[in-house]
Order: C-alpha cells, then structure tokens, then sequence
C-alpha cells in the first residue's frame, strides 16, 4: 500500500523546501551578480589607472617626475592594486612602487614579467586590458610618449604604464557581508515552519487521524463506530458527517441481513455452485453445489472476502486469478473467465471451472452486491488438452519447413508464429506478439501492407503481399507474404493464417533487370526511356509549383576523332569518364542521363521562379560543365583533350510536351556547334544576349578588383546651418571600354557572388586613409561606408575593421558604418553582438534607407546606433506629397524619441531642405548641396 506523506510534516516541509530554494537562488544571484559587477569594476578601474598614470607620465616625466611619482605612490596606496610600474620602451624601469626597482630592467627585479604582452601593449595606441580566469586579478598596460629630457634634446621615445589589481580580497568581503545579512533570516523561518507544522499537527492532523482509524474500523465492518463531534469547525462537521454515514451503513447492513434468509432458499435450489457477496465482495450466501466444489462450510465462508473462499489461479501459469465479481459490480454487467482457470479447494483438490458473476442491483438500479455462478469443467478441460496436443502435433508440422508461418486474428494482432520465423527474426515471441512483429518490417512498407490486410480482412479474402523484413543479422530481406482467412468450427471469420518466403534473391534479380532496362550499360547512367519519366515528373512539377527547371542537351565535339584514331575501347573509357565527371557537378535531385553515342542530357529541377533568374543558374551549370569536358582526360599515357556543345532549354509552366523539349534542346545544340563549337547556347535567342551580357560582366567585375579599376568617391553631407559635417563613401567603376558601370548594375552581382566582400574591404580600407588624411589636416569629418549584409556577417569581420583602423592609423569616431534594415532581419542577435563589438572601438552606426524595409522601433531600442538615414524615395515628393511629408516628420519624431540624428539623402531643391530642417532634420545629403566626385578631388577642396 502506497504511504502518503503526513499534513504536518508534508506543509511545513513544502514551505522550507520552497525557502531553501528561493534563499539559495537569490543567494546565487546575488554572489553571482557581485561577481560580475566586480570584474567589471575590476577592468574599468584598472583601464582607468593605467591610463591616468600614462597622461601624468606623458605631460610631466620630464618636467615634475616627482609629481608623477607621487601619483604613482598614490595609486599604490589602494588595497586593490598589486604593482604599479611605469617603464621606457627598453623595458627599464622608470618609476615603480617598489623604489628599489627604479633605474633597473623589470625582468630583473620581477621574474616571469609577461614581456611580450607588455611590448604589445607598447606599440598599441589603445589601452591593453586582460585579467585571470576569475576576473578578479587584472592587469592594465598603456603606452604614452616620453618628452625630451630638455630644450633641444631629442625624443625619448614611447613609455608604458603598467598597473596590476588584485580584488580577490574584496570579493570574500563582499561574500561575508552577503552571509551576516542572511544570516537572521536562516534562522527565524525555519522556527517559524516548526511552530506552523505543530499548530497543524493538533489543529488538523490528529483529529483527521482519529477519523482514518474510524473510516477504517467501518471498513472492517465495526459499523457501530463512531467519532468525537469536537475540534475546528471544518473538522467536527466533517466528524458529524461521517457518524450520520456510519449510522446509515449500519442500518442498511441490518435490512440486508433480513434478505438473506430468502436468498439462502434460491441459492440451494440451483444445480451449479453460486456465491452471493455484497458490494465489498464479501460472501453472503452459498449454495450447497458452491460448498461441494469449494469444501467450505457455509458458516465459515459467510462473511469472509470471497477471493479467501473461491480460490482461482491460472491453469497454465498458477497466477492467481481475482473473482469476477469485482469486475462485475464496476462494470455493472455480466462478466466471465475463461476456462482455462482453476480451483482450489479447501482440501487442496484442483478443479477446472467455467464462471461468470453478475451484479446485484436494488430497486432504483444501484449495485449492491454480484453473484457468483460456476461449475466444474473438469473434463470438458481435459478433452481441450487432448485437442491441444493434436495442435501441437501441427505445430511440429509447421516448424519442419522453411517457410514463415504465423496466425493472427481478425484485427491483424499475430499469435502464433512458428520456430522458422522466430530464427529469421532473431526476437521472442513475447517481442512479436499482437503489433510488436511491425517493428521488424521496414518503415516504408507499413503502409502498404497495412492497405492489402484491410482490403482483405473487409471481405474476409485472401492477399499477397510484398514487404522487407528485418533478418537476425540486421538486413533487411524481401518477403512474400500469402494469408488465407481462419474459420472456427461454425464456420465464422476468425483471423488469417499465413505464410512468407524469402525473395531477396529473386527481387535483386528483378532489380537488375529494371536496371539494365532503364538504365545505360556502359556507364551506369539513366537511359532515355529513364530520363523520359523523370523529365514528365519535372514537368509535372513545373505546372505545380511556378518553379523553372531547365534541360541541357550535350554532345562532344569531334568525338567521333577519337574512336577513329584510338578505336572504341578508349573512346568507351573517355564516356565513363565524362559520365562520372557530369555526376560529380549535379545536385541530389538532377539527373544526368546518355542518350547514345557522345550525346548526354542533364535535367535540372527547382530552378528560381523568375525566367531570368533560373536562365541564369542554367547557364551557370552549362559553364561548370564545359569547363570541366575541357580538362584533360588521362590513359596509359595518353592525355586527350575535349569540348562539348551544349543547347538549353528552359523549362516553364507554358512547356507541355517532352518531344518539344527535347526537339529545341537539340536545336539549341546545333546552334551551339554551328556558333564554333564548345559553347552553351540558349534556345529563347533574345535570353541568351541578356544572359552573355550579365556573364561577361561578371567576368570583367572579377578582373576589375584586380586591375584597380575601382574608384572611391564621396558625397558631402552639410548640417542644417550649412557646415559640412562629414562624407558618405561611394564606389564607382571606370572600366577601360564600358566607362563608368553604374552601381545599380553591377553592386547586385557582387552581392550574388560575393565579390562584394573583398570589394567591400576595399572601399572600408580607403576610407579609413581618407579619415587619417583629414586628421592629418585639422579636420574632424566623418565619413560614412556602406556595409553589405553580406560583408558585415562574415566571420572575419570586426578583426578585419580592427586590422585596417590599426595600419591607417584612423580614428575609429570618425568612422560611419551604415547597415540596411535587412542585415537586421535573418541574423539580428549575431548583428547585434558584432554592432556592440565595434561601437566599444568608438565607430558609429547609421541605419541606412531606414523606413523602406521591416524597421522595428524594438530594434532600435536595442541597437547602439547614432543616426538614422531617410530614404531618397521619402525625401523626393516632399513637402508636395502629405503622405510622404507625414512619414518623413514621423521618421524624424522617433529618431529624436531615441536620441538619433537624422540624414536625409536626396535632397535635390530648396524647397525640400526647408521642409526638412523644419520637420528638426539635422543634416542633409543631395544634388542641391553636392554632388558626388572622386576622394581626391574632394579632399583637395577640403584642405584648399
């Protein structure tokens, strides 16, 4: 009997288990939370440190040294700091808290001096920060410039200031301080759930206790008990209520007590042995056949738990077997056992009975009790076994073959399988039994068998199946299944029995004819009628799905050459080889089939939606392909040299017919050989001029980044007051024969290549020259450089900003990186993360084109920008257009809500600058104001 937990201990101990939790989670928090705040108290201050002590050293080593030492001194007096040291370039020690170190190499007076970090700190410009694996103990090195020692000396060179702290020791006071302030409240609450659980225990748990014991003596059957009406008020009506309960039990007892003389008459005048029980199960009446067959008196039986004087156990196992009149008086219907149960008599015989038990039920339909009929099928029991042995005398038949026999019943659940299958198999009977045998079939023949053994058991018919099994080895092997329906004795359906035979051999030998039959002898690719089928799915798909495909027809140039000059044994092994090349190139779902001779076709599938787009992935593949028929193809020392011609011929919803296809991928083929051979033509001749066009300016866009044949030009951008305020950086293409290539032409296909990466580091390189030349001069400009999506979420790409601002030696607050809104949509934790990365290096953000994509004002919150550029295509229609004019002043209200400057791009009249400076717009960027030209021509005007 499963033991439940007490009341007064169970609420109490809730409760502090609950406090325990909340105690050490807050305790977690918080020690975690000190930590955290320390270490970054720890890294901030050290920076701080270091870079005060180089400023001091850098304005008056050389005029007040004794200043500078006593800051130094200073410093040290903070319980946190470890060592404080100002060194020269040559390591030696310029001042220290130590003095007997001044005048004397540092890894002299300190052994295991990380000299190298240190010289790294040295050269850098910014301040070099690294603590421990706690966080705890930091060190700070920053570097600064020595003065001359006097008037007419000469530069001294660099120096560096170097602080180490130490905040373990404040991290154990904290810790200490954290425990005294808890320290009241882990005292108080546990007294206070001990006085809690036993205020519970007399309030509530004894008196429940005393009524349990009652509940219990009733269930017994002492209906005269009762319990004290006392306690709380909830308690003592409950008290009162079950007295009223047990008074009513006790008077009903006493009516039934009264019909259990009539129902002793009916019980002995019934041949077969009867048991009578009330609703607890208990015997209240045996007939004199029941008392035979058990050997119980009825004295001694009346009363008792009939499970004490009906003793049942299973014929076959001896597991005991509970009566059934349980069942029945939950059911509330007629109920049975099976005969295969026995039982024990008092003096220990064993009889083989047949029962079943009804309820008993009052006038208004309630069960009271249940009755219990049973007889003695002894020898009906022993006739089955005889019939039982001559089953297994079958069974012996069955296992003697080698066929896999097995039965089941009219839902399809298996009982019987014989020994053959069981050794196929390699599991228990136990495991297959009912469903468990589906486990071994192959997941992708469910179905399918599933769809035969319905469609047959409706009509109670035979069926044939196929399926693969799974052998005791693992593998899975094809089976015949056959099943026959099972008849009882009068004829009705019972089940199927069935049988299956080991196929494999026979259905790889099917396959291997399929094979041959689709597919090509010589180099194991699909034949034609193969790539027929697969081409009318393709369509099939196309007409569905919107999508484009495309077929590309291939036939060697001169191949002929080489069976006549090498014979057919070599031109067969060059077929192989340009089959297994052609594989290697496609995707999973393509297909690439030999049609005969030197000719092959490739199927390509789920191509872009857009006609140009898929024309242009097609042609991509065509050029994949020619390229890799060029290269050579090597044999016993012979090294041979191909071409193909290709035709292709795209595939749309408006293609129906597959001869057609291959009727115009043949011609565009022909057209191909008849242009001089080894080139890819398109069969829709007006697609083919767009598509050369587009490849012969990627291909120059790919010689273009190694010939310098880009440019960096900029675009003023002025402040409302008209001060030019910074640049926006912008490439443009002079190329030797197209001239100028616009942007919008060919940016799009360094984004599809990603050319725009390496191009993008460029114009960010340049820029960053730009900004050093501009500092060099007195001028503070920003200059803002536009970031693909792309470019930005590269791995490599804040070591790479990191790189570039250290070799031009640029100030990073002078740089604007702008990002479009659709940087922000796929990847914008990752953007983020990087966002913050180079906001900490000092660099600026500006969301480019802002209001044309998916702008959340969730993001910008989270975002470290500083402006916000309104789009060209907002600014031009304004003040004319209210719409645009109310977007605009809309734009410009949220960038002022989260504190962002505001550019407005395109501003091309006087009229729309006013507009803008009185909707608060700060800074404008346009035609009107400037227009873009090369990076030199601007800085020379700049400086002028």
């Amino acid at each position: 009997m499963k033991r439940n937990w007490s009341l007064k201990w169970s609420l109490p101990l809730g409760f502090g288990l609950a406090w325990l939790l909340v105690l050490g989670a807050t305790l977690f928090n918080a020690i975690r939370s000190s930590d955290e705040s320390l270490r970054d108290f720890a890294r901030s201050t050290a920076a701080g440190y270091a870079a005060d002590l180089a400023r001091d050293a850098e304005q008056g080593w050389a005029t007040a040294p004794s200043l500078v030492e006593s800051n130094l001194a200073l410093l040290a007096t903070d319980p946190a700091v470890h060592s404080v040291v100002l060194l020269d370039a040559s390591g030696r020690v310029l001042a220290a808290h130590r003095q007997a170190w001044v005048g004397r190499k540092i890894d002299e007076v300190w052994p295991g001096f990380d000299g190298a970090w240190v010289g790294e700190a040295l050269s850098a410009r910014l301040p070099r920060v690294r603590a421990d694996a706690t966080g705890l103990q930091v060190e700070a090195a920053q570097s600064f410039g020595l003065a001359p020692a006097g008037p007419g000396s000469e530069a001294r060179g660099r120096g560096l200031a170097y602080v180490a702290l130490d905040y373990s020791p404040a991290r154990a006071e904290r810790l200490q301080r954290l425990l005294e302030e808890r320290a009241a409240e882990m005292i108080v609450i546990p007294l206070v759930l001990l006085v809690l659980g036993v205020v519970l225990w007399r309030g509530v748990g004894r008196p429940l206790e005393r009524l349990a014991q009652a509940v219990r003596a009733v269930r017994q059957g002492r209906y005269d008990t009762r319990v004290p009406v006392d306690g709380l008020r909830e308690i003592a009506e409950l008290g009162d209520a079950f007295n009223a309960m047990a008074q009513a039990v006790e008077e009903a007892q006493a009516a039934l007590k009264a019909k259990e003389d009539q129902l002793a008459i009916t019980l002995d005048s019934i041949g077969d042995g009867l048991v009578a029980t009330d609703a607890q199960g208990r015997i209240t009446g045996v007939n004199p056949a029941a008392r035979s067959l058990c050997g119980w008196d009825l004295a001694a039986a009346v009363g008792r738990p009939i499970e004490e004087v009906l003793v049942l156990v299973d014929g076959a196992s001896g597991a005991p077997v509970a009566p059934p009149v349980y069942r029945a008086m939950r059911e509330g219907r007629t109920v049975g056992l099976s005969n295969h149960v026995v039982l024990i008599t008092a003096d220990g015989q064993r009889r083989h009975v047949a029962d079943s038990a009804a309820p008993i039920r009052d006038a208004r339909g309630d069960v009271q009790g249940a009755v219990l009929v049973f007889r003695d099928v002894t020898e009906a029991y022993l006739m089955r076994k005889a019939l039982a042995d001559s089953e297994q005398h079958f069974r012996s038949l069955a296992n003697a073959g080698l066929a896999l026999i097995w039965t089941a019943d009219a839902q399809g659940a298996r009982d019987y399988f014989n020994e053959p299958w069981l050794a196929f198999t390699g599991q228990p009977f136990d495991a297959q039994r009912g469903d468990g045998w589906l486990q071994g079939m192959h997941p992708e023949d469910r179905l399918a068998w599933r769809a035969a053994f319905e469609a047959a058991a409706r009509v109670q018919g035979d069926y044939r199946v196929e399926y693969r099994l799974r052998h005791a080895d693992g593998d899975y092997r094809w089976v015949l299944e056959q099943a026959r329906p099972r008849r009882d004795s009068d004829g009705l359906f019972i089940g199927y029995v069935g049988h299956c035979l080991d196929v494999t051999h026979e259905k790889a030998a099917d396959a291997e004819i399929e094979r041959l039959a689709y597919h090509d002898a010589l180099t194991g690719l699909p034949n034609r009628v193969l790539f027929r089928d697969r081409l009318e799915q393709a369509l099939a798909h196309v007409h569905r799905s919107g999508r484009h495909g495309a077929v590309l027809f291939l036939d060697l140039d001169q191949f002929k050459r080489i069976n006549d000059v090498y014979g057919h044994s070599l031109g067969d092994v060059v077929l192989v080889e340009m089959a297994q090349r052609l594989r290697g190139l496609l995707r999973e779902g393509d297909t690439v089939a030999r049609l005969g001779g030197d000719e092959f076709v490739v199927l390509l599938g789920d191509l872009a939606g857009e006609a140009e787009t898929a024309a242009a992935q097609a042609m991509n593949v065509a050029e994949k392909v020619r390229a890799s028929i060029e290269q050579p193809v090597r044999h016993d020392g012979l090294s041979l040299t191909l071409a193909t011609s290709i035709g292709v011929r795209l595939l749309s919803r408006d293609v129906e017919d597959i001869d057609d296809v291959m009727r115009t991928a043949d011609m565009a083929m022909y057209r191909a050989k008849a242009e001089g051979r080894n080139r890819v033509a398109f069969f829709e001749a007006a697609m083919q001029a767009s598509l050369v066009h587009r490849y012969e300016l990627e291909q120059d866009l790919r010689a273009a980044l190694g010939l310098g044949q880009f440019e960096l030009w900029v675009q003023a951008q002025f402040e409302g007051g008209g001060k030019m305020s910074g640049a926006e950086a912008l490439v443009r293409w002079r190329h030797p024969v197209r001239g100028l290539v616009s942007p919008a032409e060919f940016i799009p296909i360094a984004e599809e290549t990603g050319l725009i990466v390496p191009l993008g580091a460029r114009v960010l390189r340049s820029a960053c020259e730009a900004i050093r030349a501009l500092q060099g001069a007195g001028r503070s400009l920003r200059i803002s450089v536009n970031v693909s999506a792309r470019q930005f979420l590269e791995h490599d790409f804040i070591a790479q900003v990191r790189e570039i601002l250290e070799q031009s030696g640029a100030d990073p607050s002078r740089l604007t990186l702008e990002l479009t809104e659709s940087v922000l949509i796929d990847s914008f934790d990752v953007v983020a993360g990087r966002m913050r990365e180079l906001h900490a290096l000092g660099i600026r953000f500006s969301l480019d084109d802002f209001g044309t994509g998916y702008s959340s004002l969730a993001y910008l919150k989270r975002l470290p920008l500083s402006e916000l550029k309104i789009d060209r295509s907002f600014v031009r229609d304004v003040p004319a257009d209210p719409e645009d004019a109310a977007l605009v002043e809309g734009i410009i209200a949220v960038a002022h809500l989260l504190h962002l400057d505001v550019v407005a791009e395109g501003v091309e009249t006087p009229e729309q600058q006013q507009f803008l400076r009185a909707a608060g717009c700060g800074s404008f960027q346009g035609f009107l104001l400037h227009r873009p030209q090369p990076i030199d021509d601007w800085l020379q005007g700049v400086f002028g």
